[in-house]
């Protein structure tokens, strides 16, 4: 535990301390955190990092060892008055502690502590304060090694993504009925010959199938491939490495020269969004202005309004990247849930606006890094035109 770079950054955010606890392995940030050990506490434990001075473990006099692997002095107590007391001992009045918690329960991801626990420890007169932003520093925020992973696994995302486009003109040129089924089984091949790891097959659909963002090809009711088809695409991987991190890309292609009209028009609606939230989290970098995941997909959210198309919103505009394809950082969300942690730099996230009509999917997405020279980078082919297949 990098217990420098902590206190540090209490101090950044203008914090007192950070509090960890435990109860029989229910607290999964901590547990993650403080790499606890398989064996379960019986009775609740506590980790305290003070912005200055030597951490504290305090622990059921039942149960000394449990956080023997981390700095700090250790505190035993018995029973529960005993607990209030040592605790007292840190937790005072007008104090601003860090804990795992989301006001609101916005940011799932970041509230771990169960809200009688937070009760409890609203009684001591501190202020309790969600330690969100502060979570990202370990884990969402990426280095050079880890980027450079994200590349590699661009690479092969875009040449399976290539020959899968080669594979349906061949057929269809060839005069072969082929279907989604079909194609998912193809891909399933071209994803086998590389490097590459997957926690989930794509996400594809045929025409009216790609109105469902979440829908998965079976082998019944797989709809045809023929000349004119619209197509989309959602793909993410990452190569094997332990610490490496996903590529996450949809595209839209349609089977032929022909477009629809108003395929093309939603196309360039999302487009045109896709690329306005790009420019609005770089101007707010380059002014020194916070810019929250919330913020982001409330512009995206506007943009569709005052198109008329904010019926068709199915999804916020996008999720942080990481070893996970979803990671722990902030998402670009005010629609499932209202993330107002800030975009910080060296983290990664997808920009993925999508419209669903009853007869049209549309969804673009790429991967945003934000560099520590606060720069936007994108490392991939930019889709700006349908492809044709």
């Amino acid at each position: 535990m990098n217990t420098d770079k902590i206190q540090n950054l209490l101090k950044d955010y203008h914090l007192d301390g950070w509090l960890f606890t435990d109860f029989h392995g229910h607290d999964f940030i901590s547990r993650d955190f403080l790499k606890l050990t398989d064996r379960i506490c019986t009775r609740r434990l506590f980790y305290y990092i003070p912005a200055e001075g030597e951490p504290v473990k305090l622990l059921s006099s039942i149960e000394p060892l449990l956080l023997d692997h981390l700095p700090g002095e250790k505190r035993l107590y018995k029973g529960i008055h005993g607990q209030r007391d040592a605790l007292a001992r840190f937790l005072l009045p007008g104090r601003r502690i860090a804990c795992q918690y989301s006001p609101g329960g916005n940011v799932p991801v970041a509230s771990s502590m169960d809200a009688g626990l937070f009760e409890y420890l609203n009684t001591f007169g501190c202020e309790l304060v969600s330690s969100a932003d502060l979570l990202q520093h370990f884990g969402a925020v990426l280095t050079e090694e880890q980027i450079s992973s994200h590349k590699k696994a661009g690479v092969m995302i875009h040449r399976i993504l290539d020959n899968t486009f080669a594979w349906i003109r061949a057929n269809l040129d060839a005069g072969h009925e082929i279907n989604e089924w079909m194609l998912l089984k193809e891909m399933e091949h071209l994803i086998a010959q590389e490097p590459i790891h997957m926690d989930s097959p794509p996400f594809f659909g045929i025409d009216e199938h790609g109105c469902d963002p979440g829908y998965e090809p079976k082998p019944t009711g797989s709809k045809p491939i023929r000349e004119g088809s619209r197509l989309i695409i959602d793909i993410a991987g990452r190569t094997p490495e332990a610490d490496s991190i996903y590529y996450d890309v949809s595209w839209c292609m349609n089977v032929g020269a022909d477009i629809d009209p108003e395929y093309q028009h939603l196309f360039q609606l999302v487009h045109h969004t896709r690329m306005e939230a790009v420019h609005y989290i770089q101007q707010h970098l380059d002014e020194n202005i916070p810019i929250h995941g919330c913020d982001v997909d409330a512009l995206t959210q506007s943009i569709f309004r005052n198109a008329g198309m904010e019926s068709y919103i199915m999804h916020r505009t996008g999720h942080n990247i990481g070893h996970n394809c979803h990671g722990i950082g902030a998402n670009l969300d005010d629609y499932e849930t209202h993330d107002d942690r800030c975009l910080l730099p060296g983290t990664m996230f997808s920009i993925e606006p999508g419209l669903y009509t009853e007869q049209y999917g549309v969804r673009l997405e790429f991967d945003v890094h934000i560099t520590p020279e606060k720069q936007v980078r994108i490392y991939g082919p930019v889709q700006e035109e349908i492809r044709i297949i």
